[in-house]
């Protein structure tokens, strides 16, 4: 093994922002990548962006239509690349939604679109995709949480409350995306811990306040500060860093063994004391499965 074997990696939302950046690092590095999109135009967009990004890129790139928000489309997915016995070596799950609307907005499943889309909608891909990371060599699992899940963050504190996880009641955008995140860890640390004993490792990477993907998510003043003028703040990230963490994540080997682990800027750093609650860990995962209908896995 060398620093510059091939990996096949997964990345959704690679159609765009972080996603499709982190896309054209690891194709620049000489691995395949498939991205996915949840509307095929953007997705085909992307795919004609990113083929011209390096030489050779289009004979190792490939496009999925997959929206996290629906578990149809995750399970077709699924079902779709086991049929074709395809071959990952790693999952960057990029695609996420940081909601700003103040009304409540739940997915065709009836679910809260923040966290579905987050959390619930990795942790069943993950499951898809589970058999083809233990076929690899030494799969990884690579969940994009943020710095947002800790207690003193900018905004209204993060509150994941077991009996109204969906936020049926005192919903905040800014809430449910925190808590999204920190679902996201524990969905990390539990899989890391269930997965004990085979060759595939979860982490977790905050990828930094990235102005430019943030103003994806807004309109209006907000949209032209994050674009034009917070991009230049000393405690921005800028989207080329920001998407080399993520490839440092899916493929740097100092990295190979590790296991729930919580990085930011290619080091290791703390997440919440609440993260790292492990019956909590277990109750967000059983809460997931029983969402999406699934036995518990792995055992």
């Amino acid at each position: 093994m060398n620093d510059r074997e091939t990996k096949t990696v997964l990345v959704t939302g690679g159609n765009r922002g972080l996603g499709h950046e982190c896309a054209r690092q690891l194709l620049a590095d000489g691995h395949r990548v498939i991205i996915t999109a949840r509307d095929r135009a953007k997705g085909r967009a992307a795919l004609e962006s990113l083929s011209s990004s390096s030489a050779n890129a289009s004979a190792r790139l490939e496009l999925f239509e997959l929206d996290l928000a629906s578990l149809a489309s995750i399970r077709a997915f699924g079902a779709q690349w086991e049929r074709e016995g395809r071959s990952l070596d790693a999952v960057v799950h990029n695609a996420g939604v940081m909601q700003q609307s103040p009304t409540r907005r739940v997915t065709v499943d009836g679910f809260e679109e923040t966290l579905a889309t987050n959390a619930i909608g990795p942790y069943l891909l993950t499951k898809e995709l589970w058999p083809s990371l233990v076929r690899a060599r030494a799969g990884r699992v690579v969940m994009v949480s943020s710095r947002l899940h800790l207690p003193d963050s900018r905004g209204e504190p993060v509150r994941f409350d077991f009996d109204d996880p969906q936020l049926e009641r005192g919903y905040s955008p800014d809430r449910a995306y925190k808590n999204s995140k920190l679902a996201c860890l524990w969905v990390t640390y539990e899989l890391a811990r269930r997965a004990e004993g085979t060759s595939v490792t979860a982490n977790a990477v905050c990828p930094g306040f990235v102005p430019v993907t943030a103003a994806e998510s807004v309109k209006g003043f907000s949209r032209f500060m994050l674009k034009y003028v917070l991009r230049f703040a000393p405690f921005a990230t800028a989207l080329g860093d920001a998407g080399s963490s993520l490839k440092w994540c899916a493929v740097d080997l100092s990295i190979a063994e590790s296991r729930a682990k919580f990085f930011a800027e290619k080091r290791e750093i703390p997440s919440s004391e609440e993260s790292r609650d492990p019956e909590k860990a277990r109750r967000f995962c059983e809460l997931a499965a029983k969402l999406c209908a699934v036995d518990r896995w792995p055992a």
